[in-house]
């Protein structure tokens, strides 16, 4: 689809943002933020109104203050996730809990009580652990603390497989992005948050997946290394979430604070631990391994209460051996008649040329005959790069406004494998996300926060087959349809899939090319506003989300032949075309190049808590 936006659209758009800056005065938004709340009595159970309430973030020293009302109740809303003071005060009584634990999106009920100052102290310690049911909310979720998301053994460091902590969770195959479910919803429903900005790949909910339906082997478009903690609503989840009706992911990213702290890793797995299976010991060879994951962090202040970063790193290097076993048309001196073999097949001269693209040099055959096909194998290396860096950045300005900057990206190269062939599928992406954030107090009981995020999901999937006999097949693909009967190998199926030759792969479920490049990416600008008043918690936002996509679909040409004899007798069941997007057409006026998709977002939302 192409769409075209005038520069009339773009400056109307503009002023919307900007009248909604001016109109809602200040904001706050709420998804990656909680809260703490309770009520102020004395050592004997009575009400203690007007007392001065103090919070204090003990990671940075950051400072809110709220007043007790007529009710003794005192509501301190969007707090950052982390460990906090809390002090009470009023005329010659006071209270102290000291390492309260805030998870992301928890409402956490603290409730005070004071004693004579100077008589008595009183220092708790609260947990932080959520309780086993929150009368705070409706919603069904859970938190994943920092404990968990530092602790918890996964297998290759990936973010999603912490969402089946969630109720109503449901891993639905290898435990992705794209295979975890909720409530019975779809996956593409799902929608994931990294510090309040989308972190999607646009045109999938699931980071890491392409064209809306292949999945990739990369584990960092969220390295655990920054991550702090997150939350998953997988149900009944209050109206400041939105754009998505599945799982509801926001993610905290980690921070600095007054003290200094690092950390350094590596993990590996290789092959010289491991047994060779059935089919290693069939070409005398194990299956090569060598699997890295390795990286580390370090945060801490730039200035003493006032400017704090956090960096970190994770590398993933894999070579991994892949065997595949796939039917193949015999060699033509085996089944062609003469002049081309000894059989007795009358083949084509032009199809025959083709009958060493079905194998690599490298596959090891497995059965010969006794009719037209061979089994084959071939056990090659697949290749995974991928590197994850990742920079927040916290400053605060005085005492009513604060700022941060967060930002990561990963780089990822796959190459892979494909059957018995020698063709490869080359996968590369480099998703991307970045905050910018001002955070404002202008009063105890009204809060601001303004965001501009960006969310980029740059990916190029191609296809690469090799030259066989002159013949460049990088555009070109030949299916036998069908399977071969009597495959008789221990531990596997009666039949076998026939190996398809060339360098096309899957554009989508009804067509193949050779290379399908996306360039989506999405601007963000948030501006949200909490109100407190009395024991209501009034929560209004808004957010224009400015999605952008380029896009070429890279076509090519697809032969299919009913059976091996119309094959060597060059006899067509179907040829199928598919043209490049980027060539030039009748459709778009014979223009050229990459198609431009454009979609704007206006999303608001109101509740009281």
């Amino acid at each position: 689809m192409l769409l075209k936006k005038s520069l009339t659209k773009f400056l109307i758009t503009s002023v919307a943002i900007i009248a909604l800056l001016i109109l809602s005065g200040v904001a706050f938004a709420q998804t990656d933020t909680g809260k703490i709340s309770g009520f102020v009595k004395d050592q004997n159970g009575a009400i203690v109104p007007g007392a001065n309430i103090t919070v204090t973030n003990q990671r940075n020293g950051d400072e809110r203050s709220a007043k007790a009302n007529d009710d003794g109740f005192y509501s301190v809303p969007a707090l950052k996730a982390s460990s906090y003071r809390i002090i009470a005060e009023t005329t010659g009584l006071s209270a102290k809990i000291e390492n309260v634990n805030l998870n992301v999106g928890q409402e956490l009920t603290v409730n005070l009580a004071v004693a004579v100052t100077g008589v008595a102290a009183t220092v708790n310690v609260v947990s932080g652990e959520e309780v086993l049911t929150n009368v705070g909310s409706a919603s069904m979720g859970a938190n994943v603390n920092p404990r968990e998301v530092a602790g918890l053994p996964l297998n290759g460091r990936q973010l999603s497989q912490l969402y089946l902590q969630a109720p109503g969770s449901v891993n639905s195959g290898s435990g992705t992005y794209g295979d975890i479910r909720f409530s019975g919803r779809a996956v593409e429903q799902n929608e994931i948050r990294y510090d309040g900005i989308e972190g999607t790949a646009i045109i999938d909910t699931s980071p890491g997946n392409l064209n809306g339906e292949i999945p990739t082997p990369f584990r960092l478009q969220s390295s655990l290394e920054n991550v702090q903690e997150f939350r998953v609503d997988s149900n009944n989840y209050p109206a400041e979430y939105g754009t998505g009706t599945g799982g509801q992911i926001s993610v905290v990213t980690k921070s600095g604070g007054n003290k200094f702290h690092g950390s350094g890793f590596e993990y590996f797995r290789n092959d010289a631990l491991d047994a060779a299976n059935f089919f290693d010991n069939i070409i005398g060879q194990k299956s090569k391994l060598r699997l890295n994951q390795f990286g580390g962090s370090i945060g801490g202040p730039l200035k003493q209460n006032k400017a704090f970063f956090f960096f970190s790193y994770e590398g993933y290097r894999l070579r991994s051996g892949i065997n595949a076993i796939e039917a193949v048309p015999g060699q033509a001196s085996r089944i062609c008649a003469p002049p081309l073999g000894t059989g007795a097949i009358a083949c084509n001269a032009a199809t025959a040329a083709l009958i060493p693209a079905f194998r690599s040099p490298a596959a090891v055959t497995l059965r010969t005959g006794p009719d037209l096909f061979d089994t084959v194998q071939l056990q090659a290396n697949n290749i995974v790069n991928e590197s994850s860096v990742a920079l927040r950045v916290d400053y605060k300005l005085n005492q009513k406004h604060s700022t941060f900057f967060r930002f990561f990206r990963d780089q990822a190269f796959n190459s892979q494998p494909d059957g018995v062939t020698g063709r490869r599928i080359v996968i590369k992406q480099i998703p991307q996300n970045g905050v910018v954030a001002l955070q404002s107090v202008l009063r105890p009981s009204l809060l601001n926060e303004f965001k501009f995020g960006y969310n980029g999901a740059y990916s190029r999937i191609i296809g690469q087959a090799p030259t066989v006999n002159g013949i460049d097949l990088s555009n070109l693909s030949f299916n036998i349809s069908g399977s071969v009967a009597g495959f008789s190998l221990p531990g596997q199926g009666a039949n076998a899939g026939v190996a398809v030759p060339g360098g096309l792969i899957r554009a989508n479920s009804a067509q193949n090319g050779r290379g399908q490049p996306y360039t989506p990416y999405s601007l963000s600008f948030i501006d949200n506003l909490n109100w407190t008043r009395g024991n209501h918690t009034v929560k209004f936002g808004g957010e224009i989300r400015e999605v952008r996509l380029y896009t070429d679909r890279q076509g090519g040409i697809t032969y299919t032949f009913s059976s091996i004899n119309n094959f060597l007798a060059n006899t067509l069941q179907s040829t199928q075309f598919l043209g490049d997007l980027s060539a030039p057409s009748p459709f778009f006026n014979n223009s050229t190049g990459p198609a431009l998709a454009r979609q704007t977002y206006y999303i608001g939302y109101a509740q009281d808590e």
